[in-house]
């Protein structure tokens, strides 16, 4: 079981949370959702030991897996992750085989606490593994800084869940997963017997995985039961009920203010048209009369101030997106029997409105596909046709100048002037200084929508879109999905999001 009582957290003197609650109990599977810098990773990192609360504590089982968004160590290899008595029993049994005759005794005695401890089925279960993520040809001594950033994330999802934790906290798991990886891990979480908590902005995998939903806004949580459907269905209703609920209490305010206006107007004309005798009466029940609207005033404001008062969740700022394209079916980008890396005699045209899925294994060249369209590689063979100008969406941050500035960065990538590079990185949550900072000190999110912006302000017939979904919160991937659902021009997307190809309407897949 993992509980956290009573958290606070705070990022740069801003107050992320306060008196935050959170259980988990065993053999529950629990999706936390949020937008980005809602302290969704800090909450993960609290429950995992790895930074400590302001204030408050945390209650979790001995072995917690932590699965970060990006490698913790370049040195860290698959071998070192897979800790626990069964994995320290098998390498010594390996040691003692390149022993052997000499170490027979000492050799049978570790085979023995090594199928007493569900040695094979595990090694079993790392085999399915690393085929399932596409890291079969990988050492297991491999450094994780030596590999491409798909292959270490891979590497490190699989030594999380095979050290045998008690409780799993996954960042975003789905990230450099292929759809046989999906299937691999949403089976292997199905049979998962601990706790576990899981960030993740795939729709899809959410409604696979999960029994309930959490969701942090505004430093609270708020609990919704079933997966990421239910939990929009649900949302959806709660808010049709609070904005129903404010309307009445709206009109009821709206009488009860006019009321004390009348009231207090009402005692102003009798103070002043008080005259005659009865003068100083008057004036005093005047006065009576403006005493009890002043209360009844007063009375409706700690009403208001009150938490049975229902507010209406405050509107973030929505990501403003805004795509080019002039809908034309002329032909934007040709591939004529090209080969290059693991691509060979690939024919591909692609012509204006078309919506093209890019789908295949790990390794298969999705990538690299992208890349000839794009114009950051060269075939070895055949030629490329590139009559329309396109808007490259890189999968990942090393494909990005981690030592350039936000706004820097937006400007190469178009025309915009400085002033609207930063209006327009302000639309994606990167104001002020945050569009001064090198790409490389922004945090994943954060970099996704710099390249987001960037591919905007491009204003291309044609969208290149190397896992678009990965490191954006669920809000911005909707209206991300909205806008590209009406982009006139032509897209072609590589994702492993099921649902995000769905709303895209793909009219046309290439398996590689």
């Amino acid at each position: 079981m993992l509980r956290a009582l009573d958290l606070r957290a705070t990022v740069t003197g801003d107050v992320l949370f306060d008196g935050l609650a959170l259980t988990v109990g065993d053999g529950e599977r629990v999706g936390l959702i949020g937008r980005n810098g809602a302290g969704k990773t800090t909450l993960l990192r609290l429950l995992a030991g790895l930074a400590r609360p302001e204030r408050g504590n945390v209650v979790r089982p001995p072995r917690v897996g932590y699965l970060p968004q990006e490698p913790p160590g370049p040195e860290l290899t698959l071998e070192r992750l897979l800790s626990g008595e069964p994995w320290d029993t098998g390498r010594e049994l390996a040691r003692l085989e390149e022993r052997l005759p000499d170490e027979l005794e000492a050799y049978g005695e570790a085979l023995a606490r090594f199928e007493a401890l569900g040695g094979w089925a595990l090694q079993a279960q790392l085999d399915t593994a690393r085929a399932a993520l596409g890291i079969g040809h990988l050492p297991l001594d491999a450094p994780l800084g030596a590999l491409s950033g798909g292959e270490a994330a891979r590497a490190l999802l699989a030594g999380v869940l095979l050290a045998r934790p008690q409780a799993l906290l996954l960042d975003e798991p789905t990230n450099h997963l292929d759809l046989d990886g999906l299937a691999w891990l949403e089976e292997y979480l199905g049979a998962f017997t601990g706790s576990l908590l899981v960030v993740s902005h795939d729709r899809r995998f959410l409604d696979a995985t999960v029994q309930r939903i959490v969701e942090l806004e505004g430093g609270a949580l708020e609990a919704y039961e079933g997966g990421y459907t239910a939990y929009r269905e649900a949302k959806a209703r709660r808010r049709e009920r609070m904005e129903e609920l404010h309307e009445a209490q709206e009109k009821r305010r709206r009488r009860l203010q006019s009321d004390i206006a009348s009231t207090r107007g009402f005692a102003r004309r009798s103070e002043r048209t008080a005259s005659g005798l009865g003068a100083d009466k008057q004036k005093r029940y005047a006065k009576k009369v403006a005493r009890k609207a002043l209360s009844r005033e007063r009375r409706l404001q700690r009403e208001m101030d009150g938490e049975e008062w229902a507010r209406l969740p405050r509107e973030q700022g929505a990501l403003k997106v805004t795509l080019a394209g002039d809908g034309s079916r002329r032909l934007l980008a040709a591939l004529r029997d090209v080969s290059v890396r693991t691509l060979r005699d690939v024919e591909l045209t692609v012509h204006g409105g078309e919506r093209i899925a890019v789908t295949g294994p790990n390794g298969s060249g999705k990538s690299t596909l992208l890349s000839l369209l794009a114009g950051r590689l060269e075939p070895d063979a055949g030629a490329v046709e590139r009559p329309a100008p396109a808007a490259y969406l890189p999968q990942t941050p090393e494909a990005l100048p981690l030592d350039a500035t936000a706004v820097a960065y937006l400007r190469s990538r178009s025309a915009a002037t400085e002033t609207e590079a930063r209006r327009l990185l302000g639309h994606f949550g990167l104001e002020g200084d945050a569009a001064l900072k090198p790409l490389g000190r922004l945090s994943p999110g954060e970099r996704s929508r710099t390249s987001i912006a960037a591919m905007v302000a491009a204003r291309a017939e044609l969208l290149l879109l190397d896992e678009p979904t990965n490191h954006l919160d669920l809000p911005s991937l909707e209206v991300l999905e909205r806008a590209l659902r009406d982009y006139p021009g032509a897209i072609v997307v590589a994702s492993h999001d099921r649902a995000f190809l769905d709303g895209l309407g793909v009219t046309r897949h290439v398996r590689l």
